[in-house]
């Protein structure tokens, strides 16, 4: 297995009154789909894998390697969280693909124009948005954007929250073929939270229920 998480244990609602515990794997070129109702704590897992907030207790390991022996701002890098809502900083659109490697870690790799003109392409992305003003975009292509920059990072496991909300049917597949296509090239793996059930042109999908509600948020 690439990616594996036991007993992974958090506490929701404003009282703190309800406890999660899951546990879950997704193989090399494999995607995991998180299900679960509106607050039933896919996100908060998202954010807990990519050790971006705390949990209760619980063990994670990425190629067999226990996350406590991989220090913050590595696993961050390869273990990249993707937002519902895209993160985009001042300027064009090819400064914020650019913006990732700005970091020490990335710092000597930079982004390769060409790839990034792929996956634009691969995302029905017009290739005269290079020198767009970034926060002029629309959400949909914000969206894709934001993935852009995260397949050129090249992570192990892409944590992706709700990806598509704001795409359309045509950009929706073209996502999900994106994606399918990075994961059998890298052998990366991907967990997915999303309300919508259109899964067209993602393969290799397994599914992971996180529960009914159990009380108040």
């Amino acid at each position: 297995m690439h990616f594996q998480f036991y007993d992974l244990t958090y506490t929701l609602g404003l009282n703190r009154t309800r406890q999660i515990s899951v546990s879950g794997a997704v193989a090399s070129g494999d995607t995991l789909v998180v299900k679960g109702h509106s607050g039933s704590g896919k996100t908060t897992l998202l954010r807990i894998l990519a050790r971006l907030q705390p949990c209760d207790s619980g063990k994670v390991y990425l190629e067999e390697k226990s996350w406590l022996q991989i220090p913050g701002t590595s696993w961050r890098a390869l273990v990249h969280y993707l937002p519902q809502k895209p993160v985009l900083f001042d300027g064009t659109v090819g400064s914020n693909l650019a913006k990732p490697f700005e970091t020490r870690r990335l710092a000597n790799k930079g982004p390769n124009p060409d790839k990034a003109g792929v996956y634009m392409k691969q995302l029905l992305l017009a290739e005269d948005l290079w020198e767009q003003d970034a926060k002029t975009l629309s959400g949909g292509e914000a969206a894709r954007l934001a993935f852009v920059r995260a397949l050129l990072i090249n992570p192990k496991v892409m944590l992706l929250d709700e990806p598509t909300a704001a795409l359309d049917q045509d950009s929706r597949r073209a996502f999900h073929q994106t994606l399918s296509a990075w994961l059998e090239d890298t052998a990366g793996a991907a967990v997915l939270v999303t309300h919508n059930n259109d899964y067209t042109g993602l393969n290799r999908v397994s599914f992971l229920d996180i529960g009914k509600p159990q009380g108040g948020e």
